[in-house]
């Protein structure tokens, strides 16, 4: 469980984020949507512990995320940068190898990583070998790899890069480790994926919470155009999920 009370962060050109409270609870993916700037990548930093807020506490269950040594961090969360700065000559087995030097060797943990992503064929490959979306497996693949079963797993847009069925599979084992456990919170800007892969939504636009709670509560028509000052409209998919996606009315009597 990762809380934060009381978040602010400012970079010195005003607020990021301000007045942030919330609790992401273990057993559960929180996707955290919003506009671009608004603050998503801040707040996951702040969350893993990557960087420190300029006001407010992270705490990881009980502890404060300030009193923990870089090592002991390591070894409960893990987390997933957008940008995947990795040496370019390592191949992809070496990489998945060195997720594990902070938390202990692991075969079986890179194996099970290796098989649901399907990097059998690239663990002998580097990574300038590999497409954009097959360095985006590799960092997943990396990420889920560092955290224990009932670690905290934190990812800023990991399914950006990633093809339908990648995707898929991607939004299938994170859903998996939160069941197994772990708690899972990353950043999505494809609101119908969120609306499938998450159980809950913190909503953000200007550098504040716009909403946080069960996703179909906070993807709704009127949160969306509040954080994203567009209309929406809200769909049934084929699996009876609520997709919303923006709209051309603005009169709310002719949305569906």
């Amino acid at each position: 469980m990762i809380r934060l009370e009381g978040i602010e962060h400012d970079y010195g050109r005003g607020a990021v984020v301000t007045g942030i409270d919330h609790v992401f609870s273990t057993g559960r993916v929180t996707a955290i949507c919003g506009p671009n700037a608004a603050g998503k990548t801040t707040l996951l930093r702040i969350a893993a512990g990557l960087l420190a807020p300029s006001r407010g506490t992270v705490r990881l269950g009980d502890r404060d995320l300030r009193g923990l040594q870089a090592g002991a961090r390591a070894r409960r969360i893990a987390f997933m940068s957008q940008r995947f700065d990795c040496a370019s000559g390592f191949p992809v087995r070496r990489i998945l190898e060195l997720a594990r030097v902070m938390v202990g060797r692991d075969a079986a943990a890179i194996s099970m990583v290796v098989d649901a992503l399907g990097l059998e064929p690239l663990l002998d490959r580097g990574i300038a070998e590999l497409s954009v979306g097959q360095c985006q497996r590799v960092a997943l693949a990396r990420t889920l790899a560092q955290c224990p079963g009932d670690g905290v797993i934190v990812l800023d847009e990991p399914l950006a890069a990633l093809d339908p069925r990648w995707a898929h599979e991607a939004s299938r084992l994170l859903q998996r480790r939160a069941r197994g456990g772990a708690t899972v919170l990353l950043s999505v800007h494809e609101l119908a994926m969120a609306a499938r892969l998450a159980e809950e939504v913190l909503l953000v636009g200007d550098r504040r919470l716009v909403a946080s709670g069960p996703t179909d509560e906070v993807l709704s028509v009127e949160r969306l155009e509040a954080a994203y000052g567009i209309p929406f409209e809200r769909l049934v998919s084929g699996d009876g999920t609520l997709i919303p996606i923006p709209g051309t009315h603005s009169d709310p009597s002719e949305r569906v």
